[in-house]
């Protein structure tokens, strides 16, 4: 490390009267000896505090601005690369409209949970629905509150069941002009993975260690046996790698610094074989890197230079690369794809060369220079004056027109002047890119993307001739991609994880090539950023090597074939690159050959002002996984380690607020029941009591079916009057929504009733507090109206099937109340409507006739015995899950659950429920019950005699 660049460099940071920073001097040295140079970004506070503007150093306005509502959250955005954005924001800082630069209008509707339900865009509805499970759904898949179904112009997706961490157990995609394509996993209580089943029926199984981190992995192809691809791994105390054994046989070992924990070395090889990596690294005190030496490749002469496998890097005083030096093909790759391939393999022909880069006071990289015997270049960007757009731009050349170089956010329009269009879809995703433009009156060669949840599901390439057309298809599934070619051939690629790199399988469906081995295994051996460099196949010979430029061009490129080196498409970072050379990270997409990437960063300034900069253009140490946030690879892997945990504990809370809800449910109708029950033991030995309640119930029910009758007449009459210009037709219809409007309400008028204590039947039935059915029949009791209904219908015909008294009689009165009015409408009988509702009065007195009469009898030593057993085990669940509760309250270091109010908290303050609130509230439930109990023996005289 080079001191006398660094020395007085340090940042400034000046803060204003209330501690918020107002200016940050950063000083730039270049090279020794040289003055400092100061660079002034500056940030401007409104009164309540906000950050309203910010000035790079480069630029005359400001590079971003920001509007804020009264919360602080910003509502309007103004970036002079990522354009202009406006947001209506809800009552609870959800997202309802949004407006863009480039004309673009979205709509989210929520549903009462505050769930995204739908989102329109433009004039187009539905461009995006979410439909989420109800409370009736299957307890065992965990479905309840759980998306289970995403309609967007990708196709569909539908989770089939969740594991208890809200990880996603099953789920089926339709990918437009594609198919359906299910999959399986199984995770282990922890929330890790250990089985994945994909599309195509082949299952990855993942074993770990006691502290979680992955061990083994065996792959089992779906006609095919298990094979071990990872047989072990150990780490060190901090969780790094130390060595691998891959199923091939090789093993890869890492050492550390002992005093700061940085990689010295890593080494792969087979036993008794010499080795195929072997790297070294040097540091300077600043964790940048120096110095990578190779020492698998023997050195070369080229020009009277010594050429080996080393590189070197220089960084100024901001820690930006300034200078490499490194080694390259025959040819240098100055534009985007690959270079010549070398085949076979052959490490000695290799080239020497310098590069310098240069940078302007908004951190774009302007200028490389390019220094090797018979090879010296120089490239230049142009950068807008305006914004950090730029553009390839020669001495010469017209000045570049920006405006239409770049659409209003910042999207490049072209890969080249003139050529390679790109096609943005209104999500500021890429959406197309034109590889070949024919002039011939041919359609454009081009790729063509779909997106689902953010991510890249489907890539579809196609070409053209005068006499046919070409066409390539990749779909992107959860372990699994499939290439599709349309002479027939069909390819299954599985990825498998390793402890550090990835294994690819390569598994012809169909219309494998017969020169490339079946069911290949293509082991990948990886540099510090993740870089695939070596490839290695299941007997541990090399396939292919690659090496890099400093951002990420491929510099130099051999294989053993060309077959096998047509089927690699993981290079740089491990990302993979498109036939355009562009490189897809997930939120954006990068050009090596550029140095930048050709959109700004969805995540913002959280690099920096300038956001199309790689990694703020130091990008030998630091990577990005996503195309959202530069990071090192150990910053990367403690942020994964604390994702998993965020999302381990938003699982955990999840949980908890189910747990919570579920028991809240069943103590209020445990309470409900329990009421029910005093009325009920009063009934059988009190006459008046009985005939009070035996009126509420008829009155209840006679009410509630005058009530139905008006309205189904009304809704009825309205649909057929509506319908008499198509005839018969429109009659019918309206006679048969009159029929299903009358049994909705109907259905309304039982839930308000039972809420209400009005239709409680008026003897004792000690099996409605039987703790087992007050907690399968408590869930859709105590729901909505709509789940209500369902559960209730289906609990009608669970009774007809069954055979018993109680559901032959309820069975009885609906289905003879709609055969009836069916049957009187359809023969036009006179008053058709007036007869079915007296009918429908009528047949339900069978069964409140029946209560009666039981009613009226004295209660059994087996009935009171019963009912005493039942609501002692009602106490005893109470009681274990109020306990269960608390315990996830405290396990979780939660206080409050629920604490939400549409009401601002400077006027009220939503306490939530607190194991506090939810104890009074069981409490109060099992008072209920104890009174339950004193009443039943309260007078042993109603007991009927032996």
């Amino acid at each position: 490390m080079n001191t006398a660049i660094h020395r007085g460099t340090a940042n400034l940071q000046a803060t204003d009267a209330r501690s918020l920073p107002i200016r940050q001097v950063a000083y730039l040295r270049k090279n020794a000896g040289d003055v400092a140079q100061s660079l002034i970004s500056r940030g401007v506070h409104n009164l309540a505090g906000h950050l309203i503007e910010q000035w790079d150093p480069r630029l005359s306005i400001p590079s971003l601005s920001n509007v804020h509502r009264l919360s602080g959250d910003a509502i309007q955005t103004h970036s002079v690369d990522a354009g202009k954005r406006l947001i209506l924001p809800g009552l609870a800082g959800e997202e309802l409209r949004r407006w863009d630069a480039r004309g673009n209008h979205w709509r989210t509707r929520y549903d009462d949970q505050l769930r995204a339900v739908a989102i329109d865009e433009n004039d187009q509805e539905n461009v995006e629905t979410f439909t989420y499970a109800d409370p009736s759904a299957n307890p065992a898949f965990n479905l309840r509150g759980q998306m289970i179904k995403q309609v967007d112009q990708s196709g569909t997706l539908e989770p089939g069941s969740f594991s208890l961490q809200g990880s996603p157990l099953s789920e089926s995609r339709t990918i437009a002009g594609a198919g359906i394509f299910s999959s399986n996993r199984r995770y282990s209580p922890l929330g890790d993975l250990l089985i994945q089943t994909d599309s195509g029926g082949h299952r990855q199984r993942l074993h770990y260690d006691i502290a979680g981190q992955l061990k083994q992995v065996v792959l089992q192809l779906s006609a095919g046996e298990s094979q071990t691809v990872l047989q072990d791994a150990q780490y060190n105390a901090a969780g790094q790698i130390l060595m691998q054994t891959a199923g091939n046989g090789v093993i890869s070992r890492w050492t550390y610094c002992p005093a700061d924990g940085r990689l010295t070395t890593l080494k792969s090889g087979k036993p008794d074989e010499a080795l195929q990596q072997n790297l070294h690294y040097f540091y300077d005190r600043m964790d940048n890197i120096l110095r990578i030496e190779d020492h698998t490749l023997a050195p070369v002469y080229f020009a009277n230079q010594r050429v080996d496998g080393h590189r070197e890097f220089i960084y100024d005083s901001l820690y930006r690369v300034t200078c490499t030096r490194g080694f390259e093909g025959e040819v240098p790759n100055l534009e985007s794809g690959l270079p010549e391939l070398i085949k076979p393999v052959d490490p000695g022909r290799r080239y020497g060369y310098v590069e310098d880069f240069t940078y302007d006071d908004g951190n774009n990289l302007i200028e490389l220079r390019h220094q090797r015997e018979g090879n010296n270049f120089t490239l230049r960007m142009r950068i807008d004056p305006e914004s950090n757009r730029g553009v390839r731009w020669k001495t010469g050349d017209p000045e570049p027109d920006f405006k239409t170089l770049f659409d209003p956010h910042g999207n490049q329009s072209s890969l080249q002047d003139g050529a390679q269009a790109l096609i943005w879809n209104a999500w500021d995703q890429l959406e197309k890119v034109t590889l070949l433009t024919h002039s011939n009156g041919l359609a454009d060669d081009g790729e063509s993307y779909l997106y689902s949840q953010g991510e890249r599901v489907c890539k579809r390439h196609v070409t053209h001739t005068r006499s046919m057309t070409h066409s390539r298809e990749v779909l992107y599934l959860p372990g699994l991609d499939i290439h599709t070619r349309d002479e027939g051939r069909v390819l299954h690629v599985i990825t498998l994880p390793l402890a550090f790199g990835s294994v690819r399988c390569l598994h012809w469906a169909s219309g494998g090539p017969g020169d490339l081995e079946p069911d290949q295994l293509r082991y990948s051996l990886d540099d510090h950023l993740g870089s695939c460099t070596l490839e290695l196949d299941r007997h541990g010979a090399l396939i292919s090597l690659e090496f890099y430029y400093a951002f990420g061009g491929t510099a130099w490129w051999a294989a053993r074939s060309e077959v096998e080196a047509d089927y690699k498409t993981i290079r740089y970072s491990g990302k993979e690159m498109d036939c355009s050379g562009l490189y897809y990270y997930g939120a954006r997409y990068y050009a090596p050959w550029l140095w930048r990437w050709i959109s700004p960063d969805p995540a913002g300034d959280v690099d920096g002002l300038n956001l199309y900069a790689m990694v703020n253009n130091n990008p030998i140490v630091f990577t990005d996984s996503d195309g959202r946030m530069r990071e090192t690879p150990e910053e990367r892997a403690v942020r994964k380690t604390r994702s998993e945990e965020r999302q381990r504990a938003r699982a955990a809370r999840s949980a908890l607020n189910q747990a919570a809800y579920k028991h809240t449910q069943i103590v209020k109708l445990s309470a409900h029941r329990a009421r029910d029950a005093q009325r009920q033991i009063l009934n059988h030995g009190s006459a008046a009591a009985l005939g009070s309640s035996t009126a509420i119930r008829v009155g209840a029910h006679v009410a509630g079916q005058v009530f139905s009758y008006g309205v189904g007449i009304g809704i009825g009459i309205g649909t057929a009057a509506l319908g008499v210009a198509a005839g018969p037709v429109g009659v019918a219809a309206g006679l048969a929504t009159g029929i299903a409007a009358k049994k909705a309400v109907s259905f309304g008028v039982d839930w308000a009733s039972e809420r209400a204590g009005l239709s409680t039947s008026v003897k004792l039935k000690s099996g409605k507090l039987d703790p087992q059915r007050i907690i399968s029949k408590g869930e859709y009791k105590t729901m909505d109206l709509v789940p209500y209904a369902s559960g209730k219908l289906k609990g009608v015909v669970k009774g007809v099937m069954d055979m018993n008294r109680k559901g032959l009689l309820k069975g009885g009165k609906e289905g003879g109340s709609l055969a009836v009015s069916v049957g009187l409408k359809v023969a036009g009988a006179p008053m058709a409507s007036e007869m079915s509702g007296g009918l429908s009065v009528l047949l339900g007195l069978p069964e409140i006739f029946h209560e009666v009469m039981g009613a009226a009898g004295e209660l059994t030593p087996e009935k009171i015995a019963k009912l005493d057993a039942n609501i002692n085990g009602l106490i005893g669940v109470l009681q274990d899950s109020m306990n269960n509760v608390a315990a996830m309250f405290a396990a979780h270091g939660v206080e409050a659950i629920n604490t939400f109010s549409y009401i601002p908290s400077k006027f009220h303050k939503a306490s939530g429920d607190t194991v506090e609130s939810l104890t009074r509230m069981t409490d109060s439930a099992i008072n209920e019950l104890r009174n339950t109990q004193k009443l039943l023996h309260a007078q042993p005289s109603r007991v009927a005699p032996q």
